[in-house]
């Protein structure tokens, strides 16, 4: 229960960070592409992630539920999970959130994310 309190907690204070975030938005305040399907029925391009930047990020903000390493906790392991490589279905969960994770389309650029996601992908 103190994990699922503290990952709560940790997903407020990124949430009260990301009034300072840096990234490209939409006229709208959300960062450009979020739940936006192209006019073909594409998936939306996502910025390159830079795998550098990815660890100390999700450090900062996906640790707690998720474990050193993304080996899992709270949240499922991450490190080798087919979902990384499912574009669409990865920006869902994590701008929609999904069972006691948060949605995080207000608190995190996709910039953030995809640099998240880069260093996901050298994991194992």
């Amino acid at each position: 229960m103190n994990r699922v309190v503290l990952c709560v907690l940790l997903s407020v204070v990124v949430i009260e960070a990301a009034g300072n975030r840096t990234g490209i938005e939409a006229s709208d305040g959300r960062p450009q592409n979020v739940d936006k399907i192209g006019s073909s029925g594409s998936v939306p391009v996502r910025p390159a992630g830079d795998s550098s930047r990815g660890e100390g990020l999700y450090n900062a903000s996906c640790i707690v539920c998720h474990n050193s390493g993304a080996a899992g906790g709270i949240g499922p392991r991450l490190a080798g999970n087919p979902v990384l490589s499912n574009e669409q279905a990865f920006w869902k969960i994590v701008y929609e959130g999904r069972h006691v994770m948060p949605p995080l389309k207000d608190a995190i650029t996709e910039q953030q994310m995809a640099d998240i996601q880069a260093w996901l992908k050298t994991l194992r």
